[in-house]
């Protein structure tokens, strides 16, 4: 029979109680545990008399009787009402609980394990080096053998790396980073696991656009990741944070770039994803002012930078620039232009990928009132509560911003560029 040093020590048995006392009485004496919990029938009451009338020594002692014990309902909710009270009643820890699931019907060993995998680590089962009927009965006396596991849930984290696959899909890093780190002592794979925590960690100053953090812990999860998978499969782990510190780096520059803005909009659509349409007309909205403030340092050859040209180059800006009203230096020399002028300038100088930006920005009704759509939709961003006012842009002002981004300056936003792939559970196996 298995010995009892191949668990941690218990303070308290919870078993369940069948027709026979021989099989929990073999558990209970190797552990003599200071209290036990008998889960019976009206039928095993009696054995579970029998059983603690039998210990010779004296353990506390609680029962629960079920009267529909065929039934894995009823089973599973006594248990689970009742074993919150017994560890409050005894001061008992769950890492300390050993639960025997021999005895009993069918349908409440199930119940037990169901139960119990919730909060318990240690689990028990007396079989039989032989049985009765031909090895099909129950276990010769004397032949008994105690079989010693932990809790699957446990052993594979598998709540854990699900509930944190969810919040990853939802983008919230941090959460998901908090529950495999919370977990990561408990599993074989505890590196991964905290590898994984780190990326998660990573991603979450990603979408904040905290892209100097978000390199440093990538580097990091970078250079380790190798090791712990040895050659083995790392089911595109190691080419992610490879393309993601790419992308991050590629940002932390001081100027805008194309990779910048991409990523900008990959941000959006996230944001979007999560509900938070305020925070993606935001981004949204920078991400219009950026591709504007590009393609004037483009047309300009590099006088204007992030929508700013500074004093040295202010006298070698295109005639047809200096003879805009917005585009006069300022008591300092420079030039720095909001989002509409900068399109505005870009139409000055015959760029043609804003061919139908500043007709839009022009239309006006018959009595001269404007009827832009570019207005219309940047307005209800500028109202917005991030902006400067107090009416939410919603999704249909999202829906309303986005559409025109598409029209008008050729964004692709029916999906990332550069996506965030789900959580994979084998990263961590």
């Amino acid at each position: 029979m298995s010995e009892p040093q191949s668990i941690s020590p218990i303070r308290a048995a919870l078993v369940s109680v069948g027709g026979s006392p021989a099989p929990l009485l073999i558990t209970l004496r190797q552990h003599r545990p200071a209290h036990v919990w008998y889960f019976c029938s009206a039928g095993s009451r009696e054995v579970a008399d029998q059983i603690h009338a039998q210990l010779d020594w004296h353990p506390d002692r609680d029962l629960i009787e079920v009267e529909r014990f065929e039934e894995l309902g009823p089973c599973y909710r006594a248990l689970r009402q009742v074993i919150p009270e017994w560890l409050k009643k005894w001061k008992v820890l769950p890492a300390d609980v050993l639960v025997d699931y021999t005895g009993g019907t069918k349908t409440m060993s199930a119940a037990l394990v169901l139960a119990a995998t919730e909060l318990f680590d240690q689990f028990s089962y007396v079989g039989g080096e032989q049985r009765e009927k031909g090895g099909l009965g129950v276990a010769v006396d004397g032949k008994e053998r105690v079989f010693y596991q932990g809790n699957p849930w446990s052993d594979l984290a598998i709540r854990e790396v699900e509930r944190a696959r969810d919040l990853w899909a939802g983008c919230q890093f941090e959460g998901a980073a908090r529950v495999l780190r919370e977990v990561a002592p408990r599993v074989p794979h505890r590196l991964r696991f905290e590898a994984v925590a780190d990326l998660a960690d990573a991603m979450a100053a990603r979408h904040r656009l905290d892209f100097k953090e978000g390199v440093k812990k990538l580097g990091s999860v970078k250079k380790s990741l190798p090791a712990l998978f040895d050659g083995h499969n790392d089911h595109g782990l190691i080419a992610f944070t490879s393309e993601c510190l790419q992308v991050c780096d590629a940002c932390t520059g001081r100027t805008a770039s194309e990779t910048f803005l991409r990523e900008l909009l990959d941000n959006t659509l996230r944001t979007a994803g999560q509900g938070r349409f305020e925070d993606a007309a935001a981004r949204l909205y920078r991400a219009m002012e950026m591709q504007g403030q590009l393609w004037l340092t483009a047309a300009t050859d590099g006088l204007f930078v992030n929508g700013r040209c500074p004093s040295g180059n202010t006298v070698r800006i295109p005639d047809r620039l200096k003879a805009l009203a917005f585009c006069q230096p300022d008591a300092e020399g420079r030039i720095d232009l909001s989002l509409e002028q900068s399109f505005r300038a870009l139409h000055a100088v015959g760029y043609e990928r804003v061919a139908t930006v500043v007709p839009d920005l022009d239309r006006v009704d018959a009595q001269g009132k404007s009827v832009s759509r570019w207005r219309q939709a940047t307005e209800k961003r500028n109202t917005s509560i991030l902006a400067h006012g107090v009416q939410p842009i919603g999704v249909e002002g999202f829906a309303q911003m986005k559409q025109l981004a598409v029209e008008f300056l050729g964004f692709c936003l029916d999906q990332p560029t550069n996506p965030v792939p789900p959580l994979d559970p084998r990263w961590l196996d």
